[in-house]
Formats: structure tokens, C-alpha cells, sequence
């Protein structure tokens, strides 16, 4: 059996990345629509519309996509231009910490 090597070393993540852009950007196309053909024009219509178990989901996947998508990024960037060993882990604790903040803010918001 032949080894991969490195070269598919980083396919995952690639492949993390497209998913989760994708997602993304029609999510994003979604609300924009949904909210030009049906504005909301207060805070009963937008919790009547976010309590729609469907529309809470896509808004969970979509933050979670988010989150995935800003690791796979910002971990990337690290990877490349922080070479001293300390500073690219502090740097990617203290991002991996705050992904996880925001993720919990998320999670508390989606399930008020």
C-alpha cells in the first residue's frame, strides 16, 4: 500500500471550508430573501418566525458553520506565519477559547 504523503495532508479541512461556505452563502440568501418578502416588523413576528423548528436548525448549522469555518481559517494562518512553537499555540488556544465563547453565546441565544 502507497503512502499519501502530505499532499492530502490538508483535503479535510479544503473540504470543511467549501461545505461550510457554501452553507453559508445560501443561508444568507435565504434570510435576505425570506426577510424581502416578508419583512418582520417586530419582535413577536421575529420570535414567532425563529421558533419555526426549521428556521432555528438552519440558524444552528449556520453558526455552526461559522465557527468551523473561522477555526479552519484562522488555524491555516496560524500554521503558516507564526513559526515559534509558544506563539502559534497561545495564539490558537486563545482563538480556539473564544470560538468556543461565541459557540456558547450561540447555543444560549438559540435555545431562550
Amino acid at each position: 500500500m502507497r503512502a499519501t504523503g502530505s499532499a492530502h495532508a490538508g483535503m479535510l479541512q479544503w473540504l470543511w471550508q467549501r461545505v461550510t461556505s457554501i452553507y453559508m452563502a445560501g443561508f444568507v440568501v435565504y434570510v435576505i430573501v425570506h426577510l424581502s418578502l416578508a419583512p418582520i416588523r417586530d419582535h413577536a413576528a421575529w420570535q414567532a418566525w425563529f421558533d419555526v423548528g426549521y428556521v432555528r436548525m438552519a440558524w444552528a448549522i449556520f453558526i455552526l458553520s461559522i465557527l468551523v469555518h473561522a477555526w479552519i481559517g484562522m488555524r491555516s494562518i496560524y500554521l503558516d506565519y507564526l513559526h515559534p512553537l509558544w506563539l502559534r499555540f497561545s495564539v490558537s488556544l486563545f482563538t480556539a477559547l473564544g470560538l468556543l465563547a461565541l459557540g456558547l453565546w450561540a447555543a444560549r441565544v438559540l435555545l431562550a
